[in-house]
């Protein structure tokens, strides 16, 4: 009970640092455009792809808390002898299924659930933050803001690749069910 207990307080914590992350990089993004100056306005889109891989890093700490506590509420369940603990069950049917592929917090293989909206609620508006500083920024740059753009988007480009690949091929989400189920 004591492993179900932490990793649910774990679950618990990365959900509490995600919307404290997303609140400051919203705090930092919102001073960087009132402040206005070419270099605050060229910091809003790496803050923005910075705030994206950053959610990412605490859900993926939050999925392995969840992979960790079905294991766990399995045993306990066998050794109780009936369906008692459900709490993964529960977690699977109302945010998303957790052996899933997704995209971050974007689940594409199911029908489009509150979690998959949050994702795409927050990804819609960083980019319009970060374009809207594009915007601001580039009539500034001269013939500099090509080789910032290109870098940005190398930068950016990278970023979503690395982040599309680990949560779909999901290979440490898988190896860590598989040593759960070899320890069993």
């Amino acid at each position: 009970m004591d492993q179900l207990r932490r990793m649910r307080e774990m679950q618990y914590a990365y959900h509490k640092k995600f919307f404290h992350g997303l609140y400051l990089f919203l705090v930092l993004v919102i001073g960087c455009l009132l402040w206005d100056s070419p270099v605050s306005l060229a910091v809003v889109p790496l803050l923005v792809i910075t705030a994206g891989t950053q959610s990412c890093f605490y859900l993926h700490f939050v999925d392995f808390a969840r992979i960790h506590a079905r294991f766990v509420e399995s045993r306990l369940n066998k050794v109780l002898g009936k369906g008692t603990l459900v709490g993964s069950e529960i977690e699977d049917l109302y945010f998303y299924p957790i052996d899933a592929p997704k995209i971050g917090g974007f689940v594409p293989s199911v029908s489009l659930r509150f979690f998959s909206f949050f994702t795409l609620h927050w990804v819609a508006l960083w980019l319009g933050l970060a374009t809207f500083a594009l915007w601001r920024l580039l009539p500034m740059m001269d013939s500099c803001g090509r080789h910032y753009l290109s870098l940005l988007g190398l930068w950016g480009g990278l970023n979503l690749i690395y982040l599309v690949w680990f949560f779909y091929k999901a290979q440490d989400r898988h190896a860590v069910a598989s040593f759960l189920k070899k320890s069993s």
